[in-house]
């Protein structure tokens, strides 16, 4: 029994059954989860096209063509409903060829291995089964005393929604949630506040990258307060009235719409006490194998806590599916890739320079996008890629990137990274030309000293 149908539950629904397991998925809402219908396809929808909106604004050849106050946003909308709608088909025609029985309805612990299910149709039923894997998810995180009402103050569920694009708009939250909607509303032609209660936006990202973006954000017309925080809110005839604290007083700001996007939290609604689950504010509790307290129980996704991200999620999917069905496996300890797919985006796997240089002596080498051949063609020379190098063991510690393809080029440097391949090493490999990787292979060979395309006084060591 699988309680959840988001990138986590029905992976493992599939993987159980490719191991023999007959497999029933419960899920309350829409398979997929929040990923595919709430959060990650659907915004990386609307990106897509507001990045390509942007390129053709900024294009000297085709950038006349858009006159001023162009509200595409309606048609947007339309296009990402029919990408949700057409993956969510897809995953659903994926679990009936491996014969998972899909239940829909509201799913709770009855203890053991018990479940009880109220069913979407209506009536209730208790299943026993051999083995539960628990896959909730995770909720929007709220914030004291404001209360999003779906329609001035909303979350990231009724953004996604919006069909006509807002005045101004400030969100709270400069994560990667608040960054993305950032760029996709300023791209669009809204006046954008950022506001962020911490030191700096993007907190976990290499501090150097998310100067650059600032700087881009900034250029923008994006206002961004860090060290802030809202403390009164008002609603006015047209919008609302924000009465804000920052590091440089009290400042008082109007907005048509107010965006909570201040993360997500995991989703902890079932009743866990009574099949013997732990479970913490942060999550529930799971071993490597990821097991739960309680014993042919497992967890996984965002409901366990920690990096909330899909893919994390579906490998957790997998490990639980397999230790389930009798097969010894574990969470590795790779490097996790995160992407945050802003414009431009930003990619980073491995150690920040702070977190490098607190383990000792390092090299850096960093090569600007502007001097890539394939970023130059594509008029998307914003950014750089910045690699980590130890000066001891010439291992490659962390690779971070802003710019052009970041969230593919990631992949490559997570293999590099999560291998623990040396710089000289990497430098050897032929890159194809012109291409986006020659950019990753010249900041390898910068933090050796000797970057081909980069001229002597721009070196920086």
């Amino acid at each position: 029994m699988v309680i959840g149908g988001g990138p986590g539950g029905y992976v493992a629904a599939i993987r159980a059954s490719q191991l023999g397991a007959k497999v029933i998925l419960i899920e309350k809402d829409l398979i997929g989860g929040t990923c595919l219908n709430r959060g990650c396809i659907p915004m990386k929808a609307l990106l897509s096209d507001a990045g390509l909106l942007r390129s053709l604004k900024r294009s000297p050849v085709f950038g006349s063509l858009f006159p001023e106050g162009l509200d595409l946003l309606q048609s947007m909308t339309d296009r990402k409903a029919k990408v949700v709608q057409e993956m969510v088909k897809g995953i659903e025609i994926l679990l009936e060829s491996y014969r998972v029985t899909i239940q829909y309805g509201e799913a709770d612990l009855l203890g053991g291995t018990r479940v009880g299910l109220v069913k979407r149709e209506g009536g209730r039923e208790a299943i026993e089964t051999d083995v539960i894997i628990l896959a909730p998810g995770s909720k929007s995180k709220s914030i004291p005393n404001i209360h999003p009402d779906g329609e001035r103050i909303i979350t990231s569920d009724e953004a996604l929604e919006l069909g006509k694009i807002p005045h101004d708009i400030v969100i709270i939250g400069g994560g990667y949630i608040g960054a993305e909607f950032a760029t996709l509303f300023s791209t669009l032609g809204s006046k954008v506040t950022i506001i962020e209660i911490l030191e700096d936006i993007l907190p976990g990202i290499d501090s150097e990258m998310v100067r650059n973006f600032q700087r881009v954000l900034e250029k923008e017309g994006v206002k961004i307060l860090t060290r802030s925080s809202v403390e009164d809110l008002r609603q006015a005839d047209e919008g609302l009235k924000l009465t804000v604290r920052t590091s440089q007083g009290i400042e008082e700001m109007a907005a048509e719409k107010l965006l909570v996007a201040a993360g997500r939290t995991p989703r902890l609604d079932l009743d866990f006490q009574k099949a013997g689950v732990e479970v913490s504010p942060s999550g529930i509790r799971v071993s490597r194998r990821m097991e739960t307290s309680a014993p042919k129980i497992y967890a996984v996704g965002d409901a366990i806590g920690g990096i909330l991200l899909a893919y994390v999620a579906s490998e957790g999917g997998v490990v639980a599916a397999e230790n389930a069905m009798g097969i010894d496996r574990k969470m590795e300890d790779f490097p996790i890739p995160i992407c945050v797919f802003t414009h431009p985006g930003i990619a980073s796997v491995g150690l920040t320079e702070k977190e490098a240089r607190a383990k000792g002596e390092i090299r850096l080498g960093r090569f600007p996008f502007r001097s890539n051949p394939k970023a130059q063609v594509c008029g998307e020379t914003d950014g750089l890629i910045k690699v980590i190098a130890s000066r001891e063991s010439d291992e490659i510690l962390g690779i971070h990137i802003i710019g052009p393809g970041a969230s593919d080029l990631i992949s490559v440097a997570a293999m590099i990274v999560g291998q623990r391949g040396k710089a000289k090493e990497f430098t050897r490999l032929l890159q194809a030309h012109p291409t986006l990787p020659e950019a990753l292979k010249e900041a390898v060979l910068d933090a050796e000293g000797l970057a081909i395309h980069l001229p002597r006084p721009l070196r920086r060591k």
